[in-house]
């Protein structure tokens, strides 16, 4: 990839042609006197995900992972059995990418509870074990 720093333009020769999909596992950026610039590179997934949560069963905290494509209302609430919601983890506007939140479930019982990710129209919900 070359980019132009000052707006230059740039000559419009194909360095590299490629169709079907491509991972790229690693990248160094250098300027044209090959000297290393830092950068920061975002990571975009390509669809809305809620992670199995890790560990499940768990005692007291478990890790809930999410990907968002775009940024996106997001509501992360843990439901009791009876199907109440116990506790909201997260509700607000997110930025796109790769997210993370613990679940401290030290004020709760051992038993069964239910995660549901809401972003948008996409809706899941998964089983949760807490065993003390």
């Amino acid at each position: 990839i070359i980019y132009s720093l000052d707006g230059s333009s740039l000559d419009d020769r194909l360095l590299i042609e490629y169709t079907g999909e491509l991972t790229i596992e690693s990248a160094i950026v250098a300027d044209w006197y090959e000297s290393d610039i830092a950068v920061n590179s975002i990571i975009l997934p390509s669809e809305y995900i809620l992670s199995s949560a890790y560990p499940n069963p768990f005692n007291p905290t478990t890790t809930l992972s999410f990907a968002l494509p775009e940024n996106q209302d997001v509501i992360l609430q843990i439901y009791n059995l009876q199907g109440r919601v116990i506790e909201t983890l997260v509700n607000s506007n997110m930025e796109a990418g790769y997210h993370s939140v613990i679940w401290n479930a030290d004020n709760h019982s051992s038993g069964v509870y239910f995660v549901q990710m809401i972003a948008g129209e996409y809706v899941d919900t998964q089983k949760l074990m807490l065993v003390k």
